[in-house]
């Protein structure tokens, strides 16, 4: 190789001091003709980079990851918030109906005693009129002449037309119930007590067999009797009539133990002094009874007459109004058996 050519190939040599990144690709083209290949020198991969990517989508990965936990968790909370509030609210709510409905009890309470308070006001006040009277020196309507009309076994389908007839000449009588259970009864004896007349025991069953089978089936058909009065009117009575009279003779039990029964539970018993007549027959003539009655009117200034308002007694109703005419006629006032009504005994008591 000649010297010029050793020249031109070294001037087409790169350097490689002259940095290992400065080398162009493209052909060199040799003095003598010859075309040769530039080395070309690759760049090397810079490994960071993808390393730092990766980090980066990791980064973003745990970040996406914590904020969806955040999220679900603030949802949860808010939905266990909610959830909370709802059965507080239930809860509340449920507590305020158990108050309120502990308040209507309370007053529904407070208004059963209010009323139970009041029936036991007017039991005590009709107590107080059928108490019973014990000093034979206590006289009602001193100096008046009275007769008392009185009527034994009913409430029957005639009581309503005697106590048309009363209220027709505005006077007052007593009765002496027996234990029918019957509708129209049941609002007779109503009847009685809201028109101002007395109510009274007479008996259950008025059988003797049973009534004076014994002291205790006394003490039983008594107050058994005064039970269903009770709870047909709602007055309380201690009025008291034998069925046959104090003075009858057909009792097994002792009529004196009857008597010291009543008393001590609070009783007064009424017999008669004056027969109508009527219980010897269900169909007695009318004039009869109007004359039993008025014939037996006297100098005494206290009469208790016996009649009866059982159904068969349509003769009684018949008499009734000559009866009160009669009386009125010969300066009486007739008037219902109360507390201070003198009774009339057919047998002293404890004899």
């Amino acid at each position: 190789m000649k010297r010029e050519d050793v020249k031109d190939y070294k001037k087409n040599i790169p350097d490689n001091n002259a940095g290992k990144n400065d080398v162009a690709e493209g052909d060199i083209r040799h003095s003598s003709g010859k075309k040769y290949k530039r080395p070309v020198r690759r760049k090397k991969q810079n490994i960071k980079s993808p390393l730092i990517i990766g980090l980066i989508f990791s980064a973003l990965v745990l970040l996406v990851i914590v904020c969806s936990f955040g999220i679900d968790k603030v949802m949860n909370g808010n939905a266990d918030s909610a959830s909370a509030d709802v059965v507080k609210k239930e809860t509340d709510n449920a507590s305020g109906d158990s108050q309120h409905e502990s308040e209507t009890s309370e007053e529904i309470s407070k208004e059963d005693e209010t009323k139970d308070e009041t029936t036991i006001e007017e039991t005590t006040q009709v107590q107080s009129t059928t108490a019973v009277n014990t000093s034979d020196d206590k006289d009602e309507y001193p100096g008046v002449k009275k007769v008392y009309l009185t009527f034994d076994d009913g409430p029957s389908s005639i009581t309503s037309d005697i106590l048309d007839v009363l209220d027709c000449y505005g006077v007052k009588a007593t009765f002496f119930t027996v234990c029918n259970t019957s509708e129209s009864a049941i609002q007779n004896m109503q009847r009685i007590v809201n028109s101002g007349h007395t109510i009274a025991i007479h008996s259950v069953s008025h059988k003797y067999s049973t009534v004076y089978a014994s002291l205790d089936s006394f003490k039983k058909d008594v107050l058994d009797m005064q039970q269903f009065i009770y709870e047909n009117t709602g007055y309380k009575t201690f009025f008291y009539r034998f069925p046959g009279g104090s003075s009858n003779t057909i009792a097994q039990c002792d009529i004196g133990e009857c008597i010291q029964f009543l008393d001590e539970a609070g009783f007064e018993y009424f017999d008669w002094n004056v027969e109508s007549g009527d219980a010897t027959g269900n169909m007695i003539p009318k004039d009869t009874i109007v004359n039993n009655v008025l014939s037996s009117l006297g100098d005494r200034d206290e009469y208790m007459v016996l009649m009866h308002d059982a159904e068969p007694k349509k003769t009684t109703l018949e008499a009734l109004p000559e009866i009160i005419e009669g009386i009125q006629s010969r300066g009486y006032q007739i008037l219902p058996v109360t507390e201070n009504t003198k009774p009339v005994h057919h047998r002293r008591k404890n004899n």
